[in-house]
């Protein structure tokens, strides 16, 4: 049987649950021998040991450290040899001082916003992923085998549905991803975003029931998203099936969002 991903080697960060456990799990499936990255390392690691194949590594990685970063793909460069996927999935949604609390009340948000957490989701969502590029592409270019990076943006960067820390977030993901696959293309590297919708995740259990109501009654496909959604999409975007496509974004959100 023909593997997808066969000889391929995949970095994914925030690997240890949700979206880029699955992430991990498809990838690891159709060939790819994958550098799991994530602040808990052990949960890293509990994915690691259930891959489907050989050859995998967990390590811990803040991605909003750029040394941290940096060292993380070393260790995968060291491992592997190569790499030719990246998958810039660790994110948050939420961080402490953010007003969210006041936001389920009605109350707007971005009065009751701190500095520091504006900044520390932009550290999270935008330098992550800027790090994870950047350390992707040193490899990549020594290489001289082209490559894909995909970067975790959400729909939330292409409509205004608040939280407006995290929405500016990843609309700058949307920018960044763009702009390298403009400068990176003539190397062979291709670059794309997802754009996810609401998915049942770790991430969205704490969503209050009558704002997910909502949301799912406001989805044509009347239901929220599986980690698997998001997986199939990426996959995709990894494997050479999508070998003509660099700068875009698909965003797998049941309709919710139409644009």
């Amino acid at each position: 049987m023909n593997m997808r991903l066969e000889g391929k080697a995949a970095v994914v960060t925030g690997a240890g649950s949700g979206i880029g456990k699955s992430i991990a799990e498809h990838f690891a499936k159709e060939g790819a021998r994958v550098a799991l990255l994530d602040i808990r390392g052990e949960t890293a690691e509990a994915v690691a040991g259930d891959l489907a194949g050989d050859g995998h590594i967990a390590l811990a990685a803040d991605v909003a450290d750029s040394a941290s970063v940096a060292k993380a793909f070393a260790d995968a460069d060291s491992a592997f040899g190569q790499v030719d996927i990246v998958v810039n999935n660790a994110g948050v949604d939420r961080v402490e001082g953010d007003g969210f609390d006041a936001a389920m009340k009605g109350e707007l948000q971005i009065l009751h916003m701190s500095d520091d957490s504006f900044r520390r989701m932009f550290a999270i969502n935008v330098d992550g992923v800027f790090f994870g590029m950047r350390e992707a592409v040193k490899i990549m270019q020594r290489v001289g085998s082209g490559g894909s990076i995909i970067n975790m943006s959400s729909m939330a960067a292409l409509a205004g549905l608040g939280l407006p820390h995290y929405s500016g977030s990843k609309a700058a993901v949307l920018g960044l991803t763009r702009s390298c696959a403009r400068q990176l293309g003539p190397l062979g590297i291709r670059v794309n975003a997802v754009c996810p919708g609401v998915i049942d995740t770790p991430m969205t259990a704490a969503v209050p029931d009558f704002a997910l109501k909502g949301l799912i009654q406001g989805t044509p496909l009347g239901r929220v998203g599986k980690a698997e959604d998001i997986a199939t999409a990426v996959l995709y975007l990894a494997s050479d099936e999508s070998n003509f496509v660099t700068g875009q974004w698909m965003s797998p959100n049941g309709g919710l969002v139409i644009c």
